[in-house]
């Protein structure tokens, strides 16, 4: 009777480190691959040039003749912004599925409370992507028309902003979980 049940618990040991033998490359490869996001957004564009800009800016900055600080600063900043892009385009793609479901709803009143929630962060996300996106336009420019000794200033503000960007799409990201836990939308 024992010799079953200890056959039977080696096997489920085997399995479990067969799993996760397989399970972390597969969860390594995903971690790896970049985070694309919904492709039949017309705002998804904005992921794509983030992409872009970024890599001209990394370009611009291997020539540019600005402090290592301001360069480290730069890159660090502009480093996180096409995944804050990508994240925020996905919380938007969440909040218009979610915008359809409410669009649906038995619940009138709480569907009303619902939309104009998900309106208003439709708006500020669509809006701090825009921002986003002519942000970067704006940083390999001055990058190319940086002068030390005349520009530092300008670009100490371009970082500023990058800062402030990347906390924005953070923020609004984050607060897509707010708006879907506030309201319980009954379904038809």
């Amino acid at each position: 009777m024992f010799v079953p049940l200890l056959l039977l618990l080696l096997m489920l040991i085997a399995l479990a480190i067969v799993a996760g033998l397989i399970a972390a490359p597969i969860a390594i490869a995903r971690h790896l691959q970049p985070s694309r996001p919904p492709s039949k957004m017309p705002e998804s564009q904005y992921a794509d040039d983030a992409r872009r800009l970024v890599d001209e800016i990394k370009a611009a900055l291997k020539i540019c003749p600005i402090p290592y600080e301001q360069k480290t600063e730069l890159l660090r900043q502009v480093k996180d912004i096409p995944d804050n892009v990508v994240r925020a385009l996905h919380k938007l793609h969440r909040l218009r599925r979610i915008k359809k479901i409410a669009k649906r709803s038995d619940d009138a009143t709480n569907a009303d409370s619902v939309l104009n929630d998900i309106k208003v962060m439709e708006r500020q996300i669509v809006g701090e992507l825009r921002r986003t996106h002519e942000t970067l336009l704006s940083v390999p420019v001055s990058l190319m028309k940086v002068d030390v000794a005349r520009n530092e200033r300008s670009l100490d503000r371009i970082i500023a902003a990058l800062s402030e960007t990347n906390q924005r799409l953070n923020d609004l990201a984050d607060s897509y979980g707010e708006v879907r836990a506030k309201q319980n939308l009954s379904y038809p």
